[in-house]
């Protein structure tokens, strides 16, 4: 199995810069959360499948940078069957696999975040 959280591309593209590490994580965990949250929200409790493969497609490239396990496929998977208005016991299915995955996750993404905020001397 993959692991959880796959800090490769993030590594590349900061060159190992600490403090850009710490910036981009930074601006994941202040943003992603509600937005799936959101997400959440238009599946279980909306019909608006134009809003909800819009978000899906969002939080799509976030997750392409930040690598958490199967998250980028299932939120492909949801704005596939959002945009064609279909599959909604699948897309229940798929935004509790990502709930799940990301609260395994975001403790993981903290710590890593709050370590690059510390080897870059980032004060509050």
């Amino acid at each position: 199995m993959e692991p959880l959280i796959d800090f490769s591309y993030l590594n590349e593209l900061s060159g190992g810069d600490s403090k850009y590490l710490y910036e981009l994580l930074d601006i994941f965990l202040s943003t992603t959360p509600d937005g799936l949250v959101k997400l959440e929200q238009l599946i279980r409790e909306t019909d608006d499948w134009d809003a909800t493969y819009k978000q899906a497609h969002f939080l799509k490239s976030s997750v392409g940078i930040v690598k958490i396990r199967d998250l980028h496929g299932w939120l492909l998977r949801i704005e596939e069957l959002g945009r064609k208005q279909e599959g909604r016991a699948e897309i229940e299915k798929l935004i509790t696999n990502i709930m799940t995955t990301f609260g395994e996750a975001h403790p993981v993404l903290i710590a890593e975040r709050d370590k690059h905020k510390k080897a870059a001397g980032i004060e509050e």
